[in-house]
């Protein structure tokens, strides 16, 4: 009535007062009505029915109380409450969803049917998401590694995988496990212990965060591709004769030796790297796994994850999902790898072409990253 007219008054004059003093546009009748909005569908979702009516009661003058028989007396007739029916179903979803039925679906999906690639893409999402956002760049380091752990860990538990070295479900699982913890574990590390590659990382931070998200979604959802033949390889643990093929355990080995190499190789450079005075003259690392070839942690991380593929590939059968989404997953960490490589050869080059220790090296194991085959 007269008071909610002047009350109305009031604040659109001390708004106006407060617009010009400062310049700057603070509260518009759009946002207003948005904002009143958003309360109302805030408040539809996640306040329990009670606390809903008492809401709705208070927003209307004419009801001196909160019943739904007082709504019926006082309220007019086009008035139509909303249903206690409704109301408790979505009462009872959204409480079903904090419970745990959200964890629920994502876990069913995974013991079978068409979805599980979705369920894993869940998993590493609720990794690599809150990293993404607090650091871009984490998006393609640290959140991989995590995410591929996390991954492993969940279906582990979802099919009561036991750690027994002798069965090769469990060992395909730990060599997973151990590349995921690894590979994000040792990021995180030379992050935190070389200055300039927290700089680079640092650098990386560009995207606002709601652009981040897109991005997290995407790059998780590639890395659930890679890691579904272990999700296949497990479906297929109760049949008969799951790992005593040739391939699987082919398949099994190569990974564990690509996840070794890897791990060989970073450390032997993180070592040398720490120790070297001048990042301007080449100090190596020459021995070792960089024997091999020059860029053996990037063939370390392609045999890994062609051996997770090839241990997966005899339990894919004649379903055409498991081959598309597992295939899909190594054909692209294989472009990124070799794309990865020609960069960092052409790179180091420039950079320490023309040092004798260098011409050497690089005269003495002439591939970039596949042994025995130089300039490829």
């Amino acid at each position: 009535g007269y008071s909610a007219n002047r009350a109305r008054a009031h604040i659109s004059k001390l708004s106006q007062s407060y617009q010009e003093k400062h310049k700057t546009l603070i509260l518009t009748p759009v946002m207003t009505k948005l904002l009143s909005q958003v309360i109302q569908i805030s408040l539809l979702l996640c306040a329990p029915v009670g606390a809903f009516q008492a809401s709705s009661g208070a927003a209307t003058a004419k009801v001196p109380t909160f019943t739904r028989e007082a709504q019926h007396q006082k309220l007019p007739t086009p008035y139509k409450p909303i249903s206690d029916r409704l109301l408790t179903k979505q009462g009872s979803s959204i409480t079903a969803l904090r419970g745990g039925a959200m964890t629920e679906l994502i876990t069913s999906t995974l013991q079978s049917g068409p979805y599980g690639v979705l369920g894993l893409t869940g998993v590493a999402t609720s990794v690599v998401l809150p990293l993404t956002l607090y650091r871009q760049a984490y998006s393609f380091s640290v959140g991989y590694g995590f995410c591929v752990m996390a991954m492993a860990i969940v279906l582990m538990k979802e099919f009561s995988i036991p750690l027994d070295l002798s069965s090769p479900a469990s060992l395909l699982t730990l060599a997973v496990l151990f590349y995921g913890a690894r590979l994000g574990t040792f990021l995180l590390l030379r992050e935190w212990t070389v200055p300039s590659k927290a700089k680079q990382l640092k650098e990386f931070d560009k995207s606002p965060l709601l652009k981040r998200i897109p991005l997290a979604v995407g790059v998780s959802m590639f890395y659930a591709f890679m890691t579904s033949p272990l999700m296949y390889a497990l479906r297929a643990v109760g049949a008969d004769g799951f790992g005593t093929g040739i391939i699987t355990k082919v398949g099994i080995g190569l990974a564990w030796f690509g996840a070794i190499v890897e791990a060989l190789a970073d450390g032997q450079k993180f070592m040398v790297k720490r120790s070297a005075k001048d990042e301007e003259t080449f100090t190596g690392p020459t021995g070792g796994t960089y024997l091999l070839c020059r860029h053996p942690n990037y063939l370390g991380e392609v045999l890994f994850w062609l051996g997770l593929f090839v241990a997966g590939a005899p339990t894919f059968g004649m379903n055409a999902i498991p081959w598309l989404c597992g295939g899909l997953g190594f054909y692209g960490i294989l472009g990124i790898m070799r794309n990865a490589t020609q960069r960092l050869d052409d790179k180091q080059k420039e950079k320490y072409g023309g040092q004798k220790e260098y011409d050497n090296y690089r005269e003495e194991v002439g591939s970039p990253i596949w042994p025995f085959i130089d300039g490829i």
